[in-house]
């Protein structure tokens, strides 16, 4: 009888949920909660530059495994010819124009990709990290936030999108976020860069970039608090809540953009908030893509997963800077649906 009970025991510990667990394995969605949304978000490096050769193969693979209800991408153009940083002219570019064809083999029929801003610093006049998402949930495109010359330019558009997910009464509000990168602020020319750098002037943009994202968006509504909202992307920007990792001056300017977020939006840092004593990098050995969400998108979160598996984690490519398969890493997020209200 005490055999029984053990061997019973030890089934019932060893089938609990692991909120720390590894994750090329549990975020397989075999493993994720029934009646679960779950929301890919992931920086796909150049339109995910290192997946032409097989025609994305891998790619569609890896996402239908990890089965995402709704996708978000940043870097959804791609830029250039394959194993080269050759730019490619806009007509022969397979993305963004295809993204329907693309993201119809993992089972998303719906789809948006914001606009790509005009731009004289780009060979082919117009800007190379246009965000996207697909879905196999309908999509309304509720606004694309531009901003506005000289300082509140939003450098690659944010796109404002509703999700009608089934069983959810309220629309998900979703929000693309890829900032400005650089430590330099917009249209430094180069031999002021380092000046600019000290001034700490690219986060200062950065900031501008969110303040004009959330006037546009989440701020032009009466109840966020009480609304689905996730505001994902690479914000090119450092949080203070890991400067137990990075170990900087806390009154450190370098904070600035992240602070924004943090104190003035009414937003929650999710990895942040279900893993706060681990550090979960996302790009190398730093942390600067986001998935926020609003109070209600926090509690009916099941579960993220923010590290590489076998597939995602980088390997360079032995060009520029690219990595293989990008060089970030995906941040996947499970909500409880019937806790979406």
């Amino acid at each position: 009888m005490h055999k029984l009970i053990t061997i019973v025991l030890s089934v019932l510990i060893f089938a609990l949920p692991s909120r720390a667990g590894e994750p090329a394995n549990s975020m397989d969605k075999k493993d994720a909660p029934k009646k679960t949304l779950r929301v890919l978000y992931w920086n796909i490096q150049n339109g995910m530059w290192a997946g032409q050769p097989d025609h994305y193969q891998k790619f569609v693979d890896w996402i239908i495994s990890k089965d995402p209800d709704i996708c978000i991408f940043c870097e959804a153009a791609q830029i250039y010819y394959d194993g080269t940083n050759d730019h490619m002219p806009n007509e022969e570019r397979y993305l963004p124009a295809h993204w329907g064809e693309l993201c119809a083999r993992w089972g998303h029929q719906y789809h948006f990709i914001n606009p790509r801003r005009p731009s004289t610093s780009t060979p082919f006049g117009l800007t190379n990290y246009p965000c996207g998402i697909t879905s196999r949930y309908p999509i309304d495109s509720i606004k694309i936030v531009k901003g506005s010359k000289p300082d509140s330019i939003i450098v690659n558009y944010s796109g404002w999108y509703q999700v009608h997910v089934d069983g959810v009464e309220k629309p998900l509000n979703i929000v693309t976020v890829h900032l400005k990168h650089g430590k330099y602020g917009y249209g430094v020319p180069r031999d002021q860069r380092k000046a600019s750098e000290e001034r700490y002037e690219g986060e200062k943009f950065r900031a501008n970039e969110l303040a004009c994202i959330l006037d546009g968006t989440v701020r032009t509504t009466k109840n966020p608090d009480k609304e689905l909202w996730i505001m994902a992307g690479d914000y090119n920007s450092y949080s203070r809540k890991d400067n137990w990792h990075y170990k900087w001056n806390n009154a450190s300017p370098g904070f600035t953009a992240q602070d924004y977020m943090i104190f003035q939006s009414p937003f929650f840092d999710l990895v942040s908030e279900c893993y706060p004593d681990d550090f979960l990098p996302s790009c190398g050995n730093l942390r600067i893509d986001y998935m926020y969400v609003s109070k209600p998108m926090l509690k009916a979160c099941e579960d993220v997963y923010a590290k590489p598996d076998s597939y995602t984690k980088r390997e360079h490519s032995g060009v520029s800077t690219f990595y293989i398969p990008s060089d970030h890493y995906p941040i996947i997020a499970d909500f409880k649906v019937s806790k979406m209200k």
